[in-house]
Order: C-alpha cells, then sequence, then structure tokens
C-alpha cells in the first residue's frame, strides 16, 4: 500500500496551525496517529515523551495504542528519580549514548538490546520500532533531559516498517517536535511563573499586567502566618538544617493554604503571605476555605513534632492571623524590577492581628471582620488596640 501524500499535506497543515495557537494537548498526538493511519502507515503504538521545568514534575509522556480510544498521560516526578524502568529503556538508552536514534527489528535482532520494553512490545504484536531523538537547544548538555523530546513509532505489519512508511514518519515527526517545542515554551513559562508568583498572579502576568502601577482591587480574605522562635533556630542550626526545618513549616502553612484552595503570594523570611481570593466565590466560602486551611495547618504541624520529639528536636510552632479586606493586587516596585503582590490596611492588619497572637499565647487569631463570614470555629476573646488603628478590634481565637 502506497502513502497517500495528501492526507500527509493535511497532517502538516493541521500540525502547523496546532504549533500558531493550541498547547499540547493528548488530542494532537491522537489525531496525528490516526491521520497517519489514513495516509497508509501501520502504526501499532507511538509513544511521545519530554522533559519540562517544572518544581515536581521532571517529565511527561503520551502513549498512543491503535486498539484504545484515548491517550495515556503519564507523570514522572523529581522525588522518583531515574527508576530501573527509565534505566533500562531504548530511551535512556538513545541519551547516555548520545545518539539520535533507533531502528530496530523485533522480528530479528531485538534480543541483542538489553531492553524489557521490546519483549513487552513484541509480545503485543510489534515488528519495528523506531525512535528519534530531537534536542530543542544547541546548549542542551543531556539532549531530551535538559531540553527536548524523543518520539517512538511501533508496527505490527510483517516485515516491520515500508521505505515509505519510514520517510512519511521521518517527514511529520519534526513538525511534531516543533509542535510541542513552542507549546513546551509556553508551559516552562507558565510553570516557572506559577511557581515562583502564584496561579493568580501568573494568569495576570501573561496576559500583559506587566506594567509598573498595574493594579486591580479585589475583596479577599488575608493570611499571615510567622514562624516562632526562627531567629534561635537560625543561630542554633546549621544551614541545610534550618533550610529542612523551614521547608517543614512552609509544607505546614503555605500546604494548608494550597490545598484548600488559598494562593500564597510570598515567602517574606519565614512568614507566609496567602489569600484567600472572592472573584469566583462568596465572602463566607473563602472565611471557612482558611478556617478549615488553619486547622489543617495546626494538625500537620503537630505531626510534624511528632517526628521531631522522637529525634530529640526542639518543636516548631507558628503564629496566624486572619483577616478580610480589600486589597491593591498588582505590580509594585520601579518600572525594571516589579514584584506582584498585594499591598494596603487590611495586609498590615492581617500581620499585626499574627503579631498578637504572641502576646496572647494562641495560635490562631481573627478579626470579626473574617469570623462574620465563618462563625462556627471562633470564639471571641477580646478587645485589643493595633497599632496604625484608632480604635480597639474584637479578635477571636480558633475553637
Amino acid at each position: 500500500m502506497s502513502i497517500d501524500k495528501n492526507v500527509l499535506d493535511d497532517l502538516i497543515e493541521m500540525l502547523i496551525e496546532r504549533t500558531l495557537v493550541s498547547p499540547i494537548q493528548p488530542t494532537l498526538l491522537k489525531d496525528t496517529c490516526e491521520q497517519l493511519e489514513r495516509a497508509g502507515v501501520r502504526l501499532l503504538r507511538v509513544n511521545m515523551s519530554w522533559g519540562t521545568l517544572h518544581p515536581t514534575v521532571g517529565a511527561l509522556t503520551l502513549k498512543w495504542w491503535r486498539h484504545e480510544d484515548s491517550i495515556d498521560v503519564l507523570r514522572y516526578l523529581h522525588a522518583d528519580g531515574n527508576n530501573e524502568e527509565w534505566l533500562s529503556s531504548p530511551g535512556y538508552h538513545v541519551i547516555s549514548n548520545r545518539l539520535n536514534n533507533l531502528d530496530i527489528s523485533l522480528e530479528q535482532d531485538y534480543a541483542h538490546y538489553p531492553f524489557p520494553l521490546l519483549n513487552e512490545l513484541k509480545e503485543a504484536g510489534g515488528t519495528h520500532y523506531l525512535l528519534t531523538l530531537f534536542a530543542f537547544s544547541e546548549e542542551a548538555e543531556n539532549s531530551y533531559e535538559s531540553d527536548g523530546m524523543f518520539i517512538s513509532w511501533l508496527s505490527d505489519r510483517k516485515g516491520g516498517f515500508t521505505t515509505e512508511e519510514r520517510q512519511a514518519l521521518k517527514r511529520i515527526e519534526k513538525y511534531v517536535a516543533v509542535a510541542l517545542k513552542m507549546a513546551l515554551r509556553e508551559r516552562i513559562i507558565r510553570n516557572t511563573l506559577t511557581a515562583y508568583l502564584g496561579d493568580n498572579a501568573a494568569t495576570r502576568v501573561m496576559k500583559g499586567s506587566i506594567h509598573l502601577g498595574d493594579v486591580e482591587i479585589i475583596p479577599a480574605v488575608i493570611w499571615y502566618s510567622d514562624l516562632r522562635k526562627s531567629t534561635d533556630l537560625g543561630d542554633k542550626l546549621p544551614g541545610p538544617e534550618l533550610l529542612a526545618t523551614l521547608n517543614d513549616y512552609f509544607s505546614c502553612t503555605a500546604g494548608a493554604v494550597m490545598d484548600h484552595g488559598g494562593e500564597v503570594l510570598r515567602f517574606v523570611g519565614d512568614a507566609v503571605l496567602a489569600i484567600f481570593p472572592c472573584q469566583d466565590t462568596s465572602l463566607s466560602e473563602a472565611s471557612n476555605n482558611a478556617t478549615m486551611a488553619a486547622k489543617d495547618a495546626l494538625e500537620r504541624i503537630a505531626r510534624i513534632n511528632d517526628v521531631r520529639q522522637k529525634e530529640g528536636k526542639e518543636k516548631l510552632a507558628f503564629g496566624l492571623g486572619l483577616h478580610t479586606g480589600e486589597l491593591m493586587f498588582g505590580n509594585i516596585g520601579v518600572p525594571e524590577r516589579l514584584d506582584f503582590s498585594v499591598t494596603g490596611p487590611a495586609a498590615n492588619e492581617a500581620a499585626r492581628i499574627e503579631t498578637l497572637t504572641k502576646e496572647i499565647q494562641l495560635p490562631v487569631l481573627a478579626s470579626k471582620e473574617f469570623v462574620d463570614h465563618a462563625p462556627t470555629h471562633w470564639k471571641l476573646v477580646g478587645q485589643y488596640p493595633m497599632r496604625g488603628i484608632k480604635r480597639a478590634i474584637e479578635i477571636f481565637a480558633l475553637k
């Protein structure tokens, strides 16, 4: 069967259009494979893998099988390290030996390659395995792992891929690689901005909010928490242990915020400034989410302290102030160096409520403005003066 070049041309046009307007989606691989089959290329399985720049995810894989309707999406975490499956794979072999491709007949010489995957593919009916590596920059030290991707094609045709099929795949895979590269560049920018700014701020920056004074007034719940005795810890602990301790503390506070729908805006030394925005939800829902996050943070630090006590380490503690109000959310700083954050009296008041936790010796305090929207879990502890506020304000503690 000859290859239908008109169908290939249509596929290339589709890939170019996707490159210009769409982020990478699993449907891109599915549509590509189905179009190749219509053109006359016999495919059993196609695998596309790439490394990415993300705080937790190290690599992703899309996998297509002819007999399945959906695409398998696999995510490999940094924490998982290089597992045995990866270390014994054709992809790792290509990268570690600085090869550009593999061309292996599963009908003849697959036994000469120490890849367990090929045995599985042969048992599934595969007859011919092709793999191509694409580096996305000349500076990429380890090609795919640093900045690139590989794609593998599996045929179940007796005798393997024909010469025409190989030529068609060689032609198409370059366009697939370009589409992925362009989508990855946008995704990496988004991942990086989200990691450092938070999702909401990252979205605003991506949409062009990059000028000094680009601000919006938003209603929000404000969270301000601070680690207790951090100066003493800094004096006692060596650098690596101090960093690990801070990260444990942040996993309790910032981790709880994010798990309950909040957004961490910045780490101010060992303090956490976060908000629970109200643009898409009610102030009551945001306040209840913040309350649940506060309870969660206390439970998390209790579990960490159980471990620290067994290890003979000092317990960790934090203070937390919760408040509601309008904030200016946007760019502050100088034109050449901006910070995307919140400012306004409400943010300052949340920080002062947190400071009051030291005086009252209660870990979590909230203002009346906050408790009015989430009254169930709070009790009044009294009225207290606040620096910069003319009147004493009612303060509540978490039950």
